[in-house]
């Protein structure tokens, strides 16, 4: 048997649903229940450190944090590690969507995202309705020598990935942020390659762990997961991979508590 340690979410469109930028009211308090039961709890989000700590301000210094898509992450009061891009690859990214006419770009470190200083509509998206701390600049190749990740946004969605990764896969690694956005981060990185740096720096095997993910950039770190589970819309490749389909992520942390702390006790739930 093994005992639930670690239970990692995706946010947007898996713990925040239909859009929603807080969390629920009950969460951090099921959060604050799990880890005096000894199980720790892990954001697993393409948001920032920055972001993540103020959505979860009442836990903040109770949980660990992987963010920006695998590219840094937060344990027990320290940054574990940051992913740089590369510098020149970074440029010639940025220079081909400051080519397009429908698409945004923003540039994030650890804590900040940059953005261009001629579009008011972008920046109150990812200042005031997504949260971020964001600065606007005059020139975005000023901060692409310490950038951790890079985002494209499309308010209709139309991304072509296959072409974004022929273009930039020899360099980065592209996925799917959300029905909007495209994540663009160092090559070979992901959510389960700094899963597998986390779960070291616990002493947690990934058989004692659950994770929740919607979309293509769960793939891998639900790979890794002793139960993976998904929600309702989640898309077809992560639907099949999960173990468990469920309403929504707090039904399943209340269930924990109640006694089903062990793996086993959902292998056979089905889908």
């Amino acid at each position: 048997m093994s005992k639930i340690r670690l239970i990692a979410s995706d946010l947007d469109g898996t713990l925040l649903r239909d859009g929603a930028q807080c969390l629920r009211p009950e969460t951090c308090n099921l959060i604050k229940a799990l880890k005096q039961k000894g199980i720790r709890f892990l954001p697993s989000s393409g948001r920032q450190f920055d972001n993540l700590t103020r959505l979860f301000e009442p836990v903040r210094n109770e949980i660990v944090y992987l963010c920006q898509n695998g590219a840094s992450a937060w344990a027990d009061g320290k940054i574990l590690f940051q992913e740089f891009m590369d510098h020149t690859a970074a440029d010639r990214l940025i220079d081909e969507v400051l080519k397009l006419n429908d698409t945004e770009i923003m540039v994030s470190d650890f804590s900040v995202c940059y953005v261009s200083d001629t579009n008011d509509a972008f920046y109150h998206l990812v200042h005031d309705v997504v949260g971020m701390r964001t600065e606007r600049v005059s020139d975005l190749h000023a901060h692409s020598g310490n950038c951790t990740k890079i985002s494209l946004y499309n308010e209709g969605g139309n991304f072509d990935l296959a072409y974004w990764q022929k273009q930039f896969g020899d360099s980065f690694t592209v996925v799917p942020g959300g029905e909007q956005w495209l994540d663009i981060m160092a090559n070979h990185i992901n959510k389960g390659t700094a899963f597998q740096q986390l779960l070291e720096w616990l002493q947690i095997s990934p058989e004692e762990t659950v994770v929740f993910g919607d979309n293509l950039n769960d793939l891998e770190i639900m790979k890794m997961a002793g139960l993976a589970i998904t929600v309702p819309t989640g898309v077809p490749a992560i639907q099949e991979l999960a173990d468990v389909i469920c309403d929504r992520v707090e039904t399943v942390l209340e269930a924990i508590l109640d006694g089903k702390d062990q793996i086993e006790d959902w292998k056979g739930a089905g889908k």
